[in-house]
């Protein structure tokens, strides 16, 4: 009897998981539109999906995740260095795909993408203003929406308590006072280009501001 209840609560389960995959993945359409808001409510940004890895607009950036802290320590407050909070991880989850590496790797990307991602109709005006041929004044109400500050703000919000878990288990015993997260991006080498020694790579970098603790557990 609990089998087939179980059962019938997993069915449903994944029904409703797959069919708001669906719908969220799908272009723009009246019922898209209609309940955008409940569907990224749910999705994002733990299950966030998008096509970038192919054409006509895959990925062309590396990002790189560190973390810095001011710790109150036997020796009074001192300043880290950058720790890297997600390459390790990476190797991790090469060395073994079934680990729950592979879910926690999805989180800080999955929150700065929400900085990148919006409307596509959005998207679509941003493109055309900047190639000139909108004006932005017009638009400035639209492309500086609500929801888009709501994205930042929640991006903001998982990255800082993301790389706070992480301090937590690097320094157990210290007091963690405030910290700040660092974003380097870069553009990957060429294909062509491969194993030169004389290559040069651009590198971004997005440093935040300084963040009081929220007392996050650890992450490990």
């Amino acid at each position: 009897m609990w089998r087939h209840i179980v059962a019938v609560i997993l069915c449903i389960g994944f029904i409703f998981h797959f069919s708001l995959t669906l719908v969220y993945n799908a272009p723009s359409n009246p019922v898209k539109a209609k309940y955008n808001d409940e569907i990224n409510l749910y999705i994002e940004p733990v299950f966030t999906q998008n096509w970038k890895l192919f054409a006509p607009t895959p990925v062309t950036t590396n990002s790189h995740f560190y973390v810095q802290a001011k710790l109150q320590t036997d020796q009074g407050v001192i300043t880290t260095g950058w720790l890297d909070i997600l390459d390790y991880m990476v190797e991790e989850n090469q060395k073994n795909r079934f680990t729950p590496y592979n879910r926690l790797l999805r989180i800080p990307r999955a929150a700065y993408s929400l900085r990148l991602e919006g409307d596509e109709t959005i998207q679509k005006i941003i493109s055309k203003v900047n190639e000139g041929k909108l004006e932005q004044e017009k638009y400035e109400d639209l492309i500086n929406n609500e929801k888009k500050e709501q994205q930042v703000e929640m991006s903001d919000k998982l990255l800082y308590r993301y790389a706070e878990a992480h301090l937590r288990t690097a320094y157990p015993t210290d007091e963690v006072l405030e910290f700040k997260v660092l974003l380097v991006e870069s553009n990957p080498i060429p294909f062509s280009k491969n194993g030169m020694d004389s290559v040069e790579v651009e590198e971004r970098y997005i440093e935040f501001d300084w963040q009081k603790v929220q007392n996050v557990v650890s992450i490990f």
